[in-house]
């Protein structure tokens, strides 16, 4: 297990995620069932994981959710004092979430100007740029370092910011509803809008609804997995869905015979149904159901709320054999 892994998996005991039943969204879907399934394609945030607060929909409100995990982050990487150096008339803080921020901006603004539309980082590049920008100022590096390289102790803490940055959470019956589907030979993927740490606390939330589980690729195929920082985009970029056409070609499956499930209509159900696929919209919790204006203009095949609703809407047969 690598040092990210162990740190995640402590951090994951000691503040465990919270069950909980959030308030679904009423939204609609042209069919009750879906036939002739081989393959199914999961969004991961706010399908698989229930990373949504409701102080997000709250500009204000958000931005001082942030600014109280960057302060944690400071404090537990000793960032404190050098932060009060570099600025001493703002919160180390707010010193913090606009170099976060500004790194973010500036590495989208280079990748549009190269071409590409809804750029990807990789988050950990970002925390490596200021952990340079802290030791430039002063930061002792040694003294506070956790991991062996620089690269590993900029890993270790975009997870940290990131674990305390959203709410921890996973949706119900998840495991039940994979292994139901994988047990009627259907072949299940990801597609996802992701970072480094995904993969991490997918595995950790897993093993939580089923104890035996020890990696997520024990349910995933490996050569269904498209995650944005891998590719320097993210979704809605046509990139991703047609890595995934391919993909689904090499196992001589059809657009048609697959199935995306996602939360949102635009990044999933519009993006996923212009490349032939069929769509479920994931509607478990309001808050991180997004519409972008697109209701009574974008319909999914079906619509589900809870994971113990699927496998009724989703089969591998053919009306014949069902």
């Amino acid at each position: 297990m690598s040092i990210v892994a162990e740190f995640a998996a402590s951090l994951h005991e000691e503040f465990p995620a919270k069950s909980e039943t959030p308030i679904p969204a009423l939204y609609r879907g042209r069919l009750e069932k879906i036939r002739d399934v081989q393959v199914v394609i999961f969004d991961v945030y706010g399908t698989l994981i229930n990373y949504w607060d409701d102080s997000f929909s709250d500009a204000d409100k958000k931005k001082e959710s942030l600014l109280s995990a960057f302060l944690k982050t400071a404090d537990r990487f000793g960032f404190t004092k050098t932060l009060a150096i570099i600025d001493s008339e703002k919160p180390v803080q707010e010193t913090l979430y606009d170099f976060y921020h500004g790194l973010i901006v500036m590495k989208h603004e280079q990748s549009i100007g190269e071409g590409k539309s809804f750029p990807e980082v990789k988050i950990e590049e970002v925390w490596d740029i200021i952990l340079s920008i802290l030791i430039r100022n002063g930061y002792e590096l040694a003294v506070n370092q956790v991991g062996e390289t620089r690269s590993e102790f900029a890993r270790v803490i975009a997870y940290f910011y990131n674990f305390h940055s959203l709410k921890r959470g996973f949706f119900t019956h998840v495991v039940p509803a994979l292994k139901a589907l994988k047990a009627q030979n259907i072949k299940l993927g990801i597609l996802s809008n992701a970072q480094f740490y995904t993969p991490i606390d997918l595995t950790l939330f897993l093993r939580d609804q089923d104890e035996e589980l020890v990696d997520f690729l024990e349910l995933f195929e490996s050569d269904l997995l498209f995650f944005s920082y891998e590719n320097g985009v993210a979704k809605p970029n046509r990139m991703l869905y047609e890595k995934l056409f391919d993909a689904l070609y090499e196992l001589n499956v059809l657009p048609s015979e697959a199935l995306f499930v996602g939360n949102d209509l635009a990044a999933d159900i519009k993006a996923a149904s212009e490349i032939g696929m069929k769509t479920a919209l994931f509607a478990g919790n309001r808050g991180s159901t997004f519409m972008h204006d697109l209701e009574n203009k974008v319909f999914p095949d079906i619509v589900f709320t809870s994971y113990e609703e699927l496998n009724s809407k989703v089969t591998f047969y053919s009306d014949l054999n069902a």
